[in-house]
């Protein structure tokens, strides 16, 4: 173990009970085998993965409540205080627990997931599922206006 590259190192994993080692690296295992090395990358991926899923979540779910405002505002109604808490006490809460429970897989997947959150990929997906509950709240507003005599969905 070299306490210099360890320290150095965007990842360091102390091998054995070296003690200056296990001081210099931020993870340290008493297995004189590199299996560790295994774990720590899926629980890395993980914690990324996590992270991501997390972030993505959260901006949808915030597009959706101003869409959600917006489309009630347009129809001259609101949800009160009391209202948005509920909602966010019912369906915030529970994902973003469930999501930070989530293990790591079993196996090392082959591709590493992004590192960016500002990326084609994470920014095309909320922008597609968006774009999803956009189309959805107009599809059921026409479809209560179709079956009301009167449609205040405009």
């Amino acid at each position: 173990n070299d306490c210099g590259a360890l320290k150095a190192a965007h990842v360091g994993l102390s091998i054995g009970s070296g003690a200056e080692s296990s001081i210099a690296a931020p993870f340290t295992t008493a297995q004189a085998n590199v299996l560790p090395v295994t774990r720590l990358l899926r629980e890395g991926r993980a914690a990324l993965s996590t992270a991501t899923a997390t972030f993505k979540f959260m901006a949808m779910y915030s597009m959706i409540q101003a869409i959600s405002a917006l489309r009630l505002y347009d129809v001259n109604a609101t949800l009160s205080d009391g209202q948005f808490l509920w909602v966010d006490l019912l369906v915030a809460i529970p994902v973003a627990v469930g999501m930070a429970r989530a293990r790591p897989a079993q196996r090392l997947g082959r591709r590493r997931p992004t590192d960016r959150l500002v990326s084609l990929p994470v920014l095309s997906s909320l922008l597609g599922h968006t774009l999803l509950a956009i189309a959805f709240q107009v599809c059921v507003c026409a479809r209560v206006c179709a079956r009301a005599r009167v449609c205040v969905c405009v």
